[in-house]
């Protein structure tokens, strides 16, 4: 009986002894793993950086449409400092004369790659919140970040540069009338 105990002992000391080296070995490759995201992150592909980019700037987007349109529930309309009636969201929102397409030929046209961006290797996507006024025009650029996100500074300055010198709008309406409304644009760097 003591024999058989002895054994079933060394057994259990065995199983015990290989199971922690087992988990000494998957954490080291954890640890390789996680050491080395930066590596594996310049390792990618233009397609896969690209495809990478655009799901994150299509999440990023998505929740900056939800968080805006509580916001427009919540607080329909502002006061500016010139004291001037916002709109969070109009009956029909503001356009860029000749539709999307225009406006993303307006963007590739116009977009020039900031030159110490490039050399860092920096992509991803800026917003900048503007006004479209009741006369088409585009002021009170800003950039935007959520809380944890960090744009690049030569990012941030070539999204405002294009966005400020956009040709005028087709504005936003309410009740029939040209109305002032906040408008969020997403403006993609990425490296070719």
């Amino acid at each position: 009986m003591k024999k058989n105990l002895n054994i079933f002992v060394l057994v259990v000391a065995l199983l015990v002894t290989q199971a922690c080296g087992t988990k000494s070995k998957e954490n080291s490759e954890e640890y390789e793993a996680t050491e080395t995201p930066v590596a594996k992150a310049t390792e990618l592909t233009p397609a896969e950086r690209r495809a990478k980019v655009e799901k994150d700037r299509a999440e990023r987007v998505e929740k900056r449409r939800i968080e805006f349109e509580n916001r427009a529930k919540i607080t329909p309309t502002y006061t500016d400092a010139a004291g001037k009636v916002i709109y969070n969201k109009a009956e029909v929102d503001p356009s860029y004369t000749g539709g999307e397409d225009a406006m993303m030929k307006y963007l590739n046209d116009n977009l020039s790659y900031p030159k110490d961006a490039e050399e860092k290797g920096v992509e991803g996507t800026v917003f900048v919140d503007f006004i479209v006024a009741a006369d088409g025009s585009v002021r009170e650029a800003v950039v935007t970040d959520a809380p944890g996100e960090e744009v690049d500074q030569s990012l941030r300055s070539e999204a405002i540069r294009v966005v400020t010198a956009m040709p005028k709008w087709v504005p936003g309406r309410q009740r029939g009338k040209a109305v002032d409304v906040k408008f969020s644009l997403p403006v993609t760097f990425l490296m070719k």
